[in-house]
């Protein structure tokens, strides 16, 4: 079984005491007091983060170990002292109270995501054959990786340095290097708390700002707060050729946050949220740093989150400059801050300073990627036509935009539209926040059909933007009652609750089905690992140096054009000279060198093999019967140190080292 009580309570503990708590002593320091607790609370999460990764980060600079370790007590310490001074102060402004929804919908996302994501790996580790999805394996390498230093290299690729937006996986992967547990386990027992705790509060913010001042109840007080998760977008069969379950593409990424996009969609809400409370305010050096701190923490999140968020913060700005024909500096220097966060940590953490482009991060200016993946575009090829052709381009992206912002597109037009009548007609701007929301949207939607990404991950754009598509879609709703877009509106989010139930119901389907995967055998499926190969990996893990190097002859899954094959970086926690590489910034000929190189470890030529060996300096031979069943080893450098039906482990021994051994 991968559940494990004790991660489980260390993990909420890491998060309470090291980033929540020291969060909040930052979000005293530097924002108003007058937020609301919501958004008070969310910064702190992941104020309190950034300030983590920034210790950790001069930790693994200066190279003293242990700064991390006490960084979260004595900062928690602090805070508490303080809360104590100042008389226990309630979290909570004098004009808000305590509301059990939040609890409630805490507890409903944190069940969820444990269904969606814990139970159907629950026994991944313990029956004859092993298979988690590829992304998860990615980010449980990530995880081991920058466990050991921040920033780290890519521990599949031997030499490489990793660059990505990997700030969800450090969450755990500081836990790891603070408390030394094992990677898999950790992300799998800590994965439903981070799920659940920032986007509960996002979603308390939206409804926050929806209710206003007004006093509700019953329906439309569930609907204002929770509304997000039954609203329709980004419906999964509607959009992706061959997807039939889940129906939410949304709700499933929300619940299982495995290309961290409940994260991303939190920390946009809050960023645009705190940028709105303090846009007419005057200028504070100290919320100047924290909106820097968060937009470094949203791009650290998801670079497509912190390009959307600095776009719309620099086209409101200068809007609103020409329409009032002031330049207000305050504003000019939060979106300067803003944009100097995004900059460097998309320089620093995300994409470094020259990226290849290639494999699975490659990206192309064209609708050509979203019309070939999506519906719309099959449609259109059955019907004969060519999609990317004038006036067919046309109209099959507009019907894109349709199928991906789903029935809430009807209410959110028309909230854009009256709020651009009103500024055209009247000259009156209104709610900024409504504006952030508009735009935001409007980027969101047209990078998704502009920009093509391998895995339709230009989606990400719109998924960002879900929570303000159902804020502009509510707001209308709110301002027009009893009309006919209002009845279709809740229409559909009726049908949307139910399509939530049948998710639901078919993530407890699809964890039975996994566990009847684990008892299946293996057999020559390369996208299953039997047992005896998962003993290997876990008996590298335990038995060889943190710092070795190890030889792999697996790449690929199988399962599609791309190499994905992550399941011996993940598992034995080991520097893998080359393994799956599509997710990896590397070119196609630095892949061929090394793929060239990585054969010959197990060439029948003993001289070439020791020579390569010596010279990638490889400690461990990892010899499948999958893939190389008549291996022979000849070399007096190599000494069988493992061996099963599956897979054998060789020792490497440089001159020096054999010479140890003989003796």
């Amino acid at each position: 079984m991968t559940f494990s009580f004790a991660i489980t309570v260390i993990f909420w503990l890491y998060v309470i005491f090291w980033i929540q708590v020291p969060g909040m002593l930052l979000v005293e320091f530097l924002l108003p007091r007058r937020l609301k607790a919501y958004t008070r609370l969310l910064s702190g999460f992941f104020l309190g983060f950034i300030c983590l990764a920034t210790i950790y980060f001069i930790e693994s600079i200066i190279g003293v170990n242990g700064l991390i370790a006490i960084a979260g007590p004595v900062l928690s310490v602090i805070a508490f002292i303080r809360y104590f001074k100042k008389g226990r102060p309630s979290v909570y402004n004098a004009y808000e109270h305590f509301k059990w929804l939040g609890i409630i919908i805490f507890g409903f996302i944190f069940i969820v995501s444990t269904i969606n994501f814990q139970l159907k790996y629950a026994g991944a580790l313990s029956g004859q054959t092993t298979q988690v999805y590829h992304d998860f394996l990615f980010h449980t390498g990530n995880i081991v990786s920058l466990s050991r230093s921040f920033p780290n290299g890519d521990i599949r690729i031997s030499g490489l340095t990793f660059y990505y937006h990997y700030f969800y996986e450090l969450i755990f992967a500081m836990c790891k290097h603070i408390f030394g547990m094992d990677a898999f386990r950790l992300y799998i027992n800590g994965n439903a708390l981070i799920c659940a705790w920032p986007l509960t509060l996002a979603m308390m913010i939206i409804g926050e700002r929806l209710r206003g001042n007004r006093s509700i109840r019953g329906f439309r007080y569930y609907s204002y707060y929770a509304g997000l998760l039954v609203s329709c977008i980004c419906l999964l069969p509607v959009n992706v050729v061959g997807a039939k379950l889940p129906t939410s593409w949304l709700n499933n990424h929300l619940f299982g946050n495995g290309n961290a996009m409940g994260l991303a969609l939190s920390v946009t809400v809050l960023l645009v949220d705190v940028l709105v409370e303090v846009w007419y305010d005057k200028f504070s050096v100290r919320v100047m740093i924290a909106i820097y701190l968060l937009a470094a923490t949203a791009t650290g999140f998801k670079g497509t989150t912190g390009i959307v968020l600095v776009t719309i913060s620099w086209s409101v700005f200068i809007v609103e400059s020409i329409l009032v024909k002031k330049i207000h500096m305050p504003r000019f220097f939060y979106v300067f801050c803003a944009s100097l966060g995004f900059v460097l940590t998309y320089m620093i953490v995300t994409v470094g300073l020259n990226p290849s482009g290639s494999n699975n991060r490659a990206m192309e200016v064209t609708p050509a990627g979203t019309l070939d993946a999506s519906r719309v575009g099959q449609v259109f090829s059955k019907l004969g036509l060519d999609y990317m052709a004038f006036p067919w381009v046309i109209i099959a992206v507009l019907l894109c935009i349709v199928c991906i912002v789903g029935p809430c597109i009807l209410a959110f037009t028309a909230f854009a539209y009256s709020k651009f009548r009103t500024l055209i007609k009247e000259k009156v701007i209104g709610d900024i926040f409504d504006w952030f929301v508009i735009g935001s949207v409007i980027i969101g939607v047209v990078a998704f059909c502009s920009v093509s990404v391998p895995g339709l991950s230009q989606g990400y754009f719109v998924i960002t933007n879900a929570a303000f598509i159902f804020y502009g879609a509510m707001k209308y709703l709110i301002e027009n009652k009893k009309t006919l877009i209002s009845y279709v509106t809740y229409l559909f989010f009726g049908i949307g609750t139910a399509f939530l139930i049948i998710d639901i119901a078919y993530f407890c389907y699809d964890d039975i089905k996994q566990e009847a995967v684990y008892e299946s055998e293996a057999g020559d499926r390369q996208d299953l690992v039997s047992a005896d190969t998962m003993e290997a990996y876990l008996w590298l893990r335990d038995n060889t140096a943190e710092d070795s190097l190890v030889a792999v002859d697996r790449f690929t899954e199988d399962l599609d054009y791309r190499s994905i094959y992550f399941y011996c970086s993940a598992f034995s926690e080991r520097q893998v000279y080359i393994e799956g590489y599509d997710y990896s910034d590397i070119t196609e000929k630095q892949v061929e060198a090394m793929l060239s190189i990585n054969e010959k470890f197990f060439s029948e030529d003993t001289a070439v093999a020791e020579a390569d060996m010596e010279m990638s300096g490889v400690d461990y031979l990892v010899v499948t019967e999958l893939n190389h069943p008549d291996y022979w080893e000849n070399s007096p450098k190599l000494k069988l140190v493992f061996t099963n039906d599956d897979v054998s482990i060789y020792r490497y021994y440089s001159d020096g080292g054999m010479s140890a051994v003989n003796k």
